[in-house]
């Protein structure tokens, strides 16, 4: 995603609890990363996502990032409306980008939380080998909406994928 989103030095705002693969992937773009403090639950001081005043901050400071990236849920299952997130992000034209690796499972619906997808962000990965009953690798991108384009989307991952995929993840 960040390979279809990002030219070298543009900014991205990052949740700063992502996985590696989200560093990994704006270093490979040559994208100039702002990380975002995420909120720490109450209960159990783990960090959950950014508050919406952090990601409001973010984006009147840099109105020309080209992407929010945030993480939900995070690694100890914990989840977030990401709906007042997003909805800020697409008012100023800034696609959202959700690593939901561990919530392949939300789009069942009930007694799920909402998806990344139904909450309107407008590319959610998916490691299917995380909670769904697929081989490891198995994953899914998703793209919905006008914010992306879906033809830089399939040349990143021509660039990306390896020509040789494992069929049996197939």
């Amino acid at each position: 995603m960040m390979q279809a989103l990002c030219t070298g030095g543009d900014r991205v705002l990052i949740q700063r609890n992502c996985h590696k693969s989200v560093t990994n992937g704006v270093r490979l773009a040559g994208a100039r990363p702002v990380f975002l403090g995420p909120e720490a639950d109450a209960a159990t001081m783990l960090a959950t996502a950014p508050a919406p005043a952090t990601v409001k901050e973010a984006l009147q400071h840099y109105p020309e990032a080209k992407a929010l990236v945030l993480t939900n849920p995070n690694y100890y299952g914990m989840t977030t409306d990401l709906t007042p997130l997003i909805e800020q992000a697409h008012e100023q034209g800034v696609p959202v980008v959700v690593d939901e690796a561990h919530g392949a499972h939300f789009a069942l619906g009930r007694p799920f939380p909402n998806s990344a997808l139904r909450s309107g962000a407008d590319a959610v990965v998916h490691s299917a080998h995380k909670t769904l009953p697929a081989m490891t690798r198995g994953a899914y991108l998703h793209v919905q909406g006008p914010r992306i384009d879906q033809e830089s989307v399939s040349e990143a991952l021509r660039l990306l994928q390896a020509t040789s995929p494992s069929y049996p993840i197939l």
